[in-house]
């Protein structure tokens, strides 16, 4: 907890250090240092809004699963819901009718004048 705090007090510091240079003529950082103080006043009028409103914050619920579910191989499953294994074949007319889809790789083989068809 002590390092948290001090870090945030070094990160204010330098935040207020480099304002310093920015009024001091290192215009460059004005834009760049102004998104933080945005961003803040954005968060806080939204958190106003909220409570002016009467919105209560929701809680949050955290559940973990009792047993991890391990991720199965993609290939298995198709084995599994099909019996059959698909390895490395070519789509055919029937796979079409069925409604799976066509092999995404192919392999070209040169002919007999070694160009590729």
């Amino acid at each position: 907890m002590r390092f948290t705090k001090g870090a945030a007090i070094f990160v204010l510091l330098f935040y207020i250090f480099l304002w310093v240079l920015a009024l001091h003529g290192v215009s460059s950082l004005i834009p760049v240092l102004v998104v933080p103080v945005v961003l803040a006043a954005l968060v806080a009028f939204g958190v106003w809004l909220n409570r002016f409103m009467g919105v209560t914050p929701r809680r949050q619920h955290f559940t973990d699963p009792v047993e991890p579910v391990a991720a199965k191989d993609a290939t298995q499953d198709i084995v599994e819901e099909t019996g059959e294994d698909t390895g490395d074949r070519r789509a055919s007319e029937d796979d079409h009718v069925r409604g799976a889809t066509a092999p995404t790789h192919t392999t070209v083989e040169p002919d007999e004048s070694g160009t590729l068809e």
